[in-house]
């Protein structure tokens, strides 16, 4: 069979992909990856096959200078995105509902996959024909492209499921208006997009279109979102990127080793490494006064930064390893635990490797709710971004060291992720789901 996936140019996006990918080509099936030029290295520095459609997504550039919301473009774009995340009751009314997904139809979903990709990957799909599509969750041109050339399409989830949770209020909430306030702005989305390729949308398959005729869910059990989803479960296997690991993170450390990590997003969208990136509501701590504060306790400490951040710095004590990079997969083994952003790539690693660990979220996604569950689940704590302080890092830091009950139940997590479907495993599950779907 043929298997199309399809991503914005974003790698944090793309390397959740990978490892789905590769275990179709090791099923012997054929594989493509289709997305913005911009992303083409990416793709073929992982072994895979790039299809560049559309125009360069220049994702970073939208971000340059400013933090989330900090003026138009991409950072807009990501504040208006977390307006999915809401779930007070009190702020779900049908006019908010509503403006959540006329602003997602209108710019977001154009923003980030327009009409160029969407063209490029329709002509491609038509031509080449793949039996399934696996769109990210973010990148809206899967499911038209699927429809084009009648292939079955599966939602692949970079996280908590927002998107679906959304989308059953809206469409409870529509049901519940007038007639004269029925206003269904995905709906006019979904048929302009269809019909610029001879389709016609249909009202009882929007909800395919939006969320997938099933979902690939790499996200633990215990962290998903009770939601009525048809969800193939499979297991996180973490790709960090084509890289040459050094040889320190194989060797034995001679005092608890502790990661700092930052991770990709923030460094590749804002241009550098954050602290807190918070919207503006809490001092960024000072870089050098972290690191000092966190090595006044008896760790090696690992700090992951930016080449321009490491120039920066001031002389560091003996115990501070500021590096650029290092997977975290190749790391985290050594690592008695890790301060992060609590991106779901990094996330994944984490818990695959079963390191306790203290998450300060960064403000994307679904950083804050994922660190919260971690911390309820006991292999973790987490800190409000409002309230860093390099002391507060450091406290946190001390008790997953010192207790031993984080390290007890991150292990029990890794564990529960092992029995988990492996990718090799879901894609003889979609072999059969590609039958029943397929036009």
């Amino acid at each position: 069979m043929r298997v199309l996936f399809t991503v914005f140019a974003a790698k944090p996006h793309f390397y959740n992909l990978v490892p789905m990918a590769w275990a179709f080509r090791a099923a012997g099936h054929e594989v493509r990856v289709a997305s913005q030029p911009d992303l083409m290295d990416a793709v073929t520095r992982a072994g895979l096959v790039g299809v560049p459609v559309g125009d360069e997504l220049n994702l970073s550039n939208s971000f340059a200078d400013r933090g989330p919301g900090g003026g138009a473009g991409g950072g807009a774009t990501w504040q208006r995105l977390s307006g999915v995340t809401e779930t007070r009751a009190e702020k779900l009314t049908w006019d908010y509902v509503l403006g959540t997904f006329t602003i997602g139809c209108s710019m977001e979903y154009e923003h980030m996959a327009g009409q160029p990709m969407l063209d490029d990957l329709v002509d491609f799909a038509r031509s080449w024909r793949p039996d399934l599509v696996v769109w990210d969750a973010l990148t809206l041109v899967g499911p038209v492209a699927a429809r084009a050339c009648g292939a079955a399409h599966a939602r692949m989830l970079f996280g908590l499921d927002y998107t679906s949770r959304m989308w059953a209020t809206y469409r409870r909430l529509l049901a519940e208006q007038p007639p004269e306030r029925r206003d269904d702005p995905v709906a006019d989305w979904l048929a302009g997009r269809l019909s610029r390729y001879g389709l016609v949308h249909e009202s009882g398959r929007a909800t395919e279109m939006m969320t997938g005729q099933w979902t690939i869910d790499p996200t633990p059990s215990w962290m998903q979102l009770p939601l009525d989803v048809p969800r193939t479960p499979v297991r996180y296997v973490p790709y960090n990127g084509p890289t040459t690991v050094p040889d320190w993170p194989l060797e034995k450390p001679s005092r608890l080793r502790v990661c700092l990590s930052l991770g990709m997003s923030g460094r590749e969208l804002l241009g550098g490494d954050k602290v807190s990136v918070t919207g503006g509501t809490a001092a960024e701590v000072s870089l050098h006064e972290l690191l000092v504060t966190l090595a006044g306790l008896d760790i090696e400490l690992v700090a992951t930064l930016s080449a321009d951040r490491l120039a920066a710095l001031p002389e560091l004590p003996e115990n501070v390893r500021a590096v650029e990079f290092v997977p975290l997969n190749e790391l985290l083994p050594s690592c008695a635990a890790i301060i992060h952003h609590g991106g779901f790539g990094t996330v994944g690693n984490v818990l695959a490797h079963g390191v306790p660990n203290l998450t300060v979220p960064a403000p994307w996604w679904d950083e804050a709710d994922l660190g919260r569950r971690i911390a309820a689940r006991g292999a973790g704590l987490f800190l409000d971004p409002d309230e860093v302080t390099a002391e507060a890092l450091r406290d946190g830091l001390r008790r997953l060291v010192e207790e031993p009950s984080f390290r007890s139940e991150a292990r029990r997590v890794r564990d529960e992720l092992l029995a988990t479907p492996s990718p090799g495993e879901v894609v003889r599950e979609a072999e059969a789901l590609i039958r029943r779907h397929r036009c």
